[in-house]
């Protein structure tokens, strides 16, 4: 029997059609299709061949074609009415033929050579917006083609479709060159930091309400705690029942799945596993935990695993009112773990009142692997490179080979091991970088291929670019990702950390307060990026005062970081300090060996860097030179 389950993937949908075809049929019916057949034969045809373009289907006056690049499918659009304009300077005006093209990244349904889907669906709208002789494309597209084609691009904002559940954000293609209107919308630099802001504005404003904020600190960045209108919930870590206390691994991975459900629901706040496990093994009342990470609801829950059975227990509290909201216990066969947890996180958004949108709930029920074996052992080696240490990297490397081995359909273990061996080549763990990357880049690849709907993947694909020096594909890499997992705490933490690196600071600085909403207990990481980040936008005393502000202090590679900052704040002596204390235990350190350098494409930025650092007290060259 075969599968009848339709196959989906991400597509750049070209939708076109002509204005006033009716019009033009009536009266010259003849003249009109001989036309038609003409451009199709003489532009359109080689222009979509050209560009790596799939007719899929004409309809009278309009087509729609499938592009495997976004920025295929504009340079198609563009090539097209380019291409149409000397062909209508030939014709009287009432008999000019004018597309209009809209053009849109999305998740489509593939069937019997046709596809469907919202993918294609908002294409027709934009291509109903756009003018005649124009082109109108979606943000995602948008997003994917900023800097890669000479036409600028018109912010027109958001704006309500037909039969479309939500606002579609639309930028029209400036054909003539001409710069967007002084009213418009942002510039194409700065889509990143607008979109974050965005974010950023609805969850401290959330149309009004700031529930239950008080001002806790002085740090600007800590005013992100207030709470959205959206529903805001914390998954505490779920209580090992299990008779065996090694089981912890498996308790703590279904909590963690469950907070990776939620995020992938866009009509709620969830707050990151890094967060909420800081209360593992604490008594504090749920009140507390609530107001200490800004939230208003707490899922509890607890795992028993015996045998081949499982049971999970959970139940949702209302910390205003202490009330509960929703309780359930499920028994079931271990294999059922993964059909649970989705079912937790529905249950959460109903009793909660949040509407799924179509994509998310299909979402919910997608079973990454039916293979317990391999289940667990990637939560092993998910713990196990929580830090990433050399030794617990190394570690973590041959866990997802067993991963891989156990259950070679499953996207988790490509893409950790294609992350683990990119984190090599960063951190300078490894003597054979351009092997490492080379076979990173082909795991990460399988696993969005194997299943395109695994965030990780494509965050994994953005770690292999970064670490390859392309930090731009990386920042389009993690879009996908954060398409998937709109609140997901990774997916927003590494759009900033890619971000600095591909020059947008401003935009880096944005989506790590994001993610630091979305975990309001500091790691390591946490403050390291953000630092980082804040380096290169030249806010160097923010630099210090997130280093001085906390209990974590830089190590490693991050007091060269800081020490760069001091000098450039005229602090010398706190900058030696710094690098005396790095050398001795790297003596061999010098910054013309320094391959993180390379990570920024920015030349201005390595060049500030390289100096301040060196400035700072930083050998220069090796020791024999």
């Amino acid at each position: 029997m075969t599968d009848a389950k339709p196959k989906r993937h991400l597509a750049a949908i070209l939708a076109a059609d002509v204005e006033g075809y009716s019009k033009l049929m009536g009266e010259d019916e003849e003249g009109t299709l001989a036309a038609m057949t003409a451009h199709h034969k003489d532009l359109i045809g080689p222009c979509i061949a050209e560009h790596r373009g799939r007719l899929v289907k004409t309809t009278g006056d309009g087509l729609l074609v499938e592009f495997a690049s976004v920025v295929d499918a504009v340079r198609c659009a563009v090539a097209i009415q380019e291409g149409m304009r000397p062909r209508n300077a030939e014709m009287p005006e009432d008999k000019q033929i004018l597309f209009r093209i809209g053009i849109n990244l999305g998740d489509v349904i593939a069937q019997d050579d046709d596809v469907f889907g919202d993918g294609v669906n908002v294409a027709a709208r934009l291509e109903a917006l756009a003018d005649p002789g124009g082109v109108c494309i979606s943000r995602a597209a948008r997003d994917q083609v900023r800097d890669k084609f000479d036409y600028p691009l018109q912010d027109l904002g958001e704006v309500e479709v037909k039969n479309i559940s939500r606002p579609v954000w639309v930028f029209k293609v400036l054909l003539d060159g001409s710069p967007p209107a002084a009213n418009s919308r942002p510039s194409r630099k700065s889509l990143w930091r607008v979109s974050a802001a965005i974010v950023i504005i609805g969850l401290l404003f959330g149309g009004g309400l700031l529930w239950w904020y008080q001002a806790r600190s002085t740090d600007p960045s800590d005013a992100i705690l207030a709470l959205s209108d959206k529903p805001s919930i914390a998954v505490l870590p779920f209580d090992n029942l299990s008779a065996d206390a090694e089981q912890e691994y498996f308790s703590d991975g279904v909590t963690e799945d469950i907070i990776t459900d939620l995020s992938k629901i866009s009509g709620l706040l969830v707050i990151a596993q890094n967060s909420t496990f800081t209360y593992k093994g604490q008594a504090a009342k749920v009140s507390q935990i609530a107001e200490d990470l800004g939230v208003r609801y707490v899922l509890q829950g607890s795992v028993r695993r015996t045998d081949e059975k499982i049971r999970i227990t959970t139940q949702l509290i209302d910390a205003a009112t202490e009330g509960h909201l929703w309780a359930e216990r499920y028994d079931r066969d271990i294999t059922d773990v993964f059909s649970v947890q989705s079912e937790v996180a529905r249950q959460v958004a109903r009793a909660l009142s949040v509407t799924l949108k179509a994509n998310e709930n299909e979402r919910l029920y997608q079973k990454y692997t039916t293979n317990i074996d391999a289940y667990d052992v990637f939560l092993q080696a998910r713990r196990t490179v929580d830090v990433p240490s050399r030794d617990n990297i190394l570690r973590g490397e041959k866990l997802f080979e067993q991963v891989i081995e156990l259950d070679p359909n499953f996207a988790g273990g490509y893409a950790g091991l294609a992350f683990n061996l990119s984190v090599q080549v960063r951190f300078q763990y490894t003597d054979t970088p351009s092997t490492h990357l080379s076979r990173a880049l082909e795991l990460a690849r399988k696993a969005i291929e194997l299943d395109t709907d695994f965030a990780w993947g494509h965050i994994a694909l953005g770690g292999v670019y970064v670490a390859s020096g392309d930090a731009e594909a990386a920042v389009d890499a993690v879009y996908q990702a954060l398409i998937l997992e709109p609140n997901g705490y990774e997916a927003n933490l590494f759009m900033g950390f890619y971000l600095q690196f591909a020059g947008d600071a401003a935009s880096a600085v944005d989506y790590l307060l994001i993610a630091k909403r979305l975990s309001p207990v500091e790691t390591y990481r946490d403050v390291s990026f953000l630092a980082l980040a804040q380096f290169m936008n030249r806010n160097y005393e923010e630099v210090v005062r997130l280093w001085t502000k906390t209990s974590i202090k830089p190590r490693g590679q991050a007091k060269i970081f800081l020490a760069a900052t001091y000098s450039l704040l005229d602090m010398p002596e706190e900058a030696a300090a710094l690098v005396e204390q790095y050398l001795e235990t790297n003596p061999d350190f010098n910054l013309t060996e320094w391959r993180y350098l390379d990570t920024w494409k920015s030349e201005e930025n390595r060049t500030r860097l390289y100096e301040a650092a060196k400035a700072a007290g930083v050998p220069e060259f090796p020791r024999e030179n």
